[in-house]
């Protein structure tokens, strides 16, 4: 299929060949017929991109904030992988369309084939000829309204979400600011609920339309003569709500807003404006300033967009589908007018210098754009396979690698080495957004690029399977692989509960000498310092190690602290640290006894986990959110037999006895490319290579005891045998 491309490197679009999305359960996939162009958000996305990196930095401080705090928990060269990474990666525009179901997942029981509907969503409603939109982002079309006028359910459902938050009354007044599409709808909308409207805008053209629509007045920005109109529609008194719609650095909108509204009224902030509130003006009138964010509840909540759970209508009336709903039916009744703000049509074909002419200013008196795709609302479409292959021999080397998911992590810190890794050649790669598997198959030399995980576990050419996907998913993908007789790379954690990890168990259970291997990605035990480290302890049979980490707080929406999707913290990252102090014990757990320092934004939150081992050997590890400041994130200290050994921060080593010495480096080295390294020994059974399957088993399974001590306030028992059950 074909998608617009857009590149954050420098600006760049184009439209790709790409696979078609792949379907979960919970999702629709739409042949689009029509997708609208958000004129406004868009040209805001274009432009940035083409900025330069000082300007872009200008422009979005809060991503160079997250970029200085990346640099001092990881340095330099992660960084730098990182800012590289999201500059290089391609994304989608758009997020409002329409078209016919193709196909739907096996959780979706209210469209079926052939259905006409509408698509929000950005991400997901994109300007491609197939998205895979999940079911609440999706709304049938009535029958007498037109797939064109329906591939406005975006931004009508933000003009229907901001009505809702200004609470409008019949017989109110309202200034709209800004006569764009959205504020063209406002119009319309205010005009239906019963309100007094007057519009500013600096075009001529859309003035005249919002007249048309039922605006009782339309002028330019000039206060005095938009005051007097205000004035006159409200009795004198100022009107009751303004919106303010444009996208601006200028602050006479909001001046504007704060001499229109009367006393004690709402300004509702819809675009992209400067704001700063005159004290004076906005204390005196006791104003209420309120921003509405985008179609409606839900629309940010991970459980409503991506895994289709609704709220009951009883408890939250106006979700995003609902909003849609809604705004169909105003088309279908007749009480909104949709066509003659279409002022631009396009083939999708021209999307590209459509785009151009929206950043240049060119087509800055459009109202509304839609693209048309080929034969709009007819004609019968043959669903494409989910896979693009590429040029190039078939993979030789002894390792043949499959790839399921490619988040930051995988795209910033483990695929930069693939083409310095001896023994591996690169067979397919999936992931859920057809353009990133395609741009990253071009760019490390994939022979196919697929949205579908079946096509690699089917592939006789593939021999092993990486996983780096989100966190929920690993165990499932894992357990596929290893019952197709591919080696499995899963990157940590292994599984998120018991139930996850006994099938990845029972089948290595089975297998024979030739049996598919497992590997987690668990690189910190990789790093030059750990080895040399562990070295020291050469002749010593019991170790004491301690962890302590000082972590830098995750945000309390990140995808990771999900308990779905990411499982928290424990999961995410102090799972690295129980793994290390396993690997320097050189010991099997028996018993792990864990305690948790609840947070209520589980922003800030700390664990206490202690393993006894086998031979006699403790590990403890004590990891703190949100207290790094001044410190190294990390320092491990192993201690036995007369010896010591302290590696703080993965810069630095500190040795103890024995022969004594250290080492030192100017960046932290934490194992990524000798674990790789590693990794392909193992999957190849290279001579003298080291098969750490059963070591990795073991740390999943201490990883699970800690979480059930946590919960059930108890030291949990682990039977050392394989495949090392929890007692």
């Amino acid at each position: 299929m074909k998608q617009v491309r857009h590149y954050l490197r420098n600006g760049a679009l184009d439209i790709g060949e790409v696979p078609i999305p792949a379907v979960g359960s919970g999702d629709v996939l739409v042949r689009s017929h029509y997708s609208f162009v958000s004129v406004g958000t868009e040209k805001m996305k274009v432009s940035q991109a083409r900025m330069n990196l000082v300007e872009k930095a200008k422009e979005r401080p809060d991503q160079v904030k997250l970029v200085i705090d990346t640099l001092k928990e990881q340095g330099l060269i992660p960084t730098l992988r990182k800012v590289q990474e999201r500059l290089k990666a391609p994304t989608t525009l758009g997020y409002s369309c329409a078209g016919t179901v193709i196909e739907v997942g096996s959780q979706v029981d209210e469209f079926r084939a052939g259905d006409r509907v509408a698509c929000i969503g950005e991400g997901v409603a994109t300007h491609g000829e197939y998205n895979a939109v999940p079911r609440n982002l999706v709304a049938h079309v009535p029958a007498n309204v037109s797939l064109e006028a329906a591939s406005a359910s975006a931004v009508g459902a933000i003009a229907l979400q901001s009505i809702r938050r200004a609470k409008l009354e019949l017989g109110e007044s309202v200034a709209i600011i800004g006569l764009g599409l959205l504020g063209q709808f406002l119009v319309q909308l205010c005009r239906a609920n019963g309100c007094r409207v007057i519009g500013v805008d600096l075009d001529p053209g859309k003035r005249a339309i919002a007249v048309q629509d039922g605006a009782e007045a339309a002028c330019g920005p000039e206060i005095d003569e938009a005051l007097y109109h205000a004035l006159r529609v409200s009795g004198g008194v100022g009107v009751d709500a303004v919106f303010l719609t444009v996208s601006t650095k200028d602050l006479g909108p909001i001046e504007m807003s704060a001499t229109l509204v009367r006393d004690r009224g709402r300004v509702v902030c819809l675009g992209n404006t400067a704001i700063e509130l005159e004290y004076r003006t906005w204390f005196g009138k006791e104003l209420e300033f309120l921003f509405t964010r985008a179609m409606g509840a839900g629309i940010y909540e991970p459980d409503y967009f991506t895994r289709g759970k609704d709220y009951p209508i009883g408890y939250i009336r106006w979700t995003a589908n609902r909003n849609m709903q809604a705004f169909l039916d105003l088309i279908a009744q007749g009480k909104l007018t949709v066509p003659r703000l279409i002022t631009h049509r396009f083939p999708f074909s021209e999307a590209v210098s459509v785009f151009d002419k929206v950043a240049s200013g060119e087509l800055s008196h459009a109202v509304g754009i839609v693209f048309e795709y080929p034969e709009p609302e007819r004609g019968v479409f043959e669903l494409q396979p989910r896979l693009l292959t590429f040029g190039g021999d078939q993979p030789c080397g002894a390792v043949r690698l499959g790839q399921i998911g490619a988040g930051n992590y995988a795209k910033s810190m483990l695929m930069p080495y693939f083409p310095s890794l001896a023994g591996l050649s690169l067979g397919s790669i999936c992931t859920t957004k057809g353009a990133n598997a395609e741009a990253l198959a071009r760019r490390y030399g994939f022979r196919k690029a697929t949205t579908d995980a079946g096509e690699l576990l089917r592939d006789p050419g593939i021999n092993a399977i990486m996983v780096a996907t989100r966190h929920d998913s690993h165990a499932r993908y894992a357990a596929a692989a290893l019952e197709a007789g591919k080696h499995a790379y899963v990157e940590k954690p292994l599984a998120l509960t018991g139930e996850e990890l006994a099938p990845i168990a029972e089948v290595l259970g089975k297998r024979g000498t030739q049996g598919p291997t497992l590997w987690v990605g668990h690189n910190r035990r990789f790093s030059p310092l750990s080895q040399r480290a562990l070295a020291h302890f050469k002749d010593v049979e019991v170790r004491q190690v301690i962890c302590t980490v000082r972590a830098a707080s995750v945000p309390a929406d990140s995808w990771i602290q999900d308990k779905v999707e990411g499982g928290g913290i424990l999961f995410g990252d102090v799972c690295h640290f129980i793994d290390l102090a396993i690997y320097f014990a050189r010991s099997t757990p028996v018993e792990v006894s864990a305690f948790a320092t609840p947070d209520p934004g589980h922003r800030d939150e700390s664990w206490a986990i202690t393993l006894r081992f086998a031979n006699g050997g403790l590990g403890v590890v004590h990891y703190v959110c949100g207290g790094q400041k001044g410190l190294e994130r990390e320092s491990v200290d192993i201690l036995g037999g007369g010896r010591s050994a302290q590696i703080i921060g993965f810069r630095r080593l500190i040795l103890r006895g024995g022969p004594g010495g250290g080492m030192r480096q100017l960046q932290p080295d934490l194992g990524q490319k000798a674990m790789l390294q590693a990794m392909v020994g193992q999957f190849s059974a290279a001579p003298g290579a080291v098969d750490y399957t059963e070591s990795f088993l073991v740390s999943a399974q201490a990883l699970l005891a800690a979480q059930r001590s946590i919960a059930e306030r108890r030291i949990v028992t682990m039977e050392p045998r394989f495949p090392f059950g929890i007692g």
